[in-house]
């Protein structure tokens, strides 16, 4: 997908989000947003398997992407990563907002529904770390959105996270390793609240780190997505 946003300096950048989908009948899709060193596979291809692994189940048409890698051309004042000048995080943000949106267009392609089908899709978002910060501040934007599954997440993309988290009123399943104290930290700060959501619920990894590392805990990956979105079609 072809984007443009502005840089700081009033500079339109124009850059590329790749994007694979998975498709169903299911009626649902997930839009995956990974963390800040994958790619739209994932690491040893996780995303991918797990959009294969979905799409066996028939539970939700995952819908996976990144955003530009960081290039460090421009060195912002507030901010340690960029993109020919452009805030990382702003394009963290807009990335996945300019693919909820590619994804509620072709809705009936993707999951049998939506658009041209019978009725408006079930909506989800998941994020692993600063993907995770993204979808907080992001799903709140969309009505349609019912859950969201924050993994490893911290506060990444600042204040917009924190805005946009606290309005969201669908809700809110959140996962982390318990090697990963900043993590942990948050999913104990968001239990506080405030928070508009309808639920939040967030389960401790043990001997899990940050980035899911080892076989033991990608199924545990796996397992989260099958805990958050695997009830949606009994509601």
């Amino acid at each position: 997908m072809s984007l443009e946003t502005e840089a700081e300096s009033g500079e339109i950048v124009s850059y590329q989000v790749p994007i694979t989908a998975y498709p169903t009948s299911s009626g649902a899709i997930l839009v995956n947003s990974p963390g800040s060193g994958e790619l739209k596979d994932g690491r040893e291809q996780r995303w991918r398997s797990l959009g294969l692994h979905l799409q066996e189940m028939g539970l939700a048409s995952l819908v996976t992407y990144h955003a530009p890698r960081p290039d460090f051309e421009v060195q912002l004042e507030w901010e340690a990563y960029s993109y020919q000048g452009v805030s990382w995080n702003k394009l963290l943000i807009e990335s996945l907002s300019q693919v909820v949106d590619w994804s509620l267009d072709h809705a009936s392609e993707l999951c049998g529904t939506g658009l041209c089908g019978i009725g408006p899709p079930v909506v989800f978002l998941s994020g692993l770390s600063s993907g995770g910060s993204a979808v907080g501040a992001v799903a709140h934007r969309y009505p349609s959105v019912e859950r969201i599954l924050l993994l490893s997440t911290y506060d990444s993309v600042g204040d917009p996270f924190y805005e946009g988290i606290s309005s969201f009123a669908g809700d809110i399943y959140l996962v982390y390793g318990g090697e990963d104290p900043t993590a942990g930290m948050l999913a104990r700060v968001l239990r506080m609240g405030p928070l508009a959501a309808r639920s939040f619920q967030a389960r401790e990894v043990p001997n899990c780190g940050h980035r899911f590392d080892g076989e033991a805990n990608t199924q545990m990956l796996t397992l989260a997505f099958h805990w958050a979105f695997g009830g949606h079609n009994k509601q």
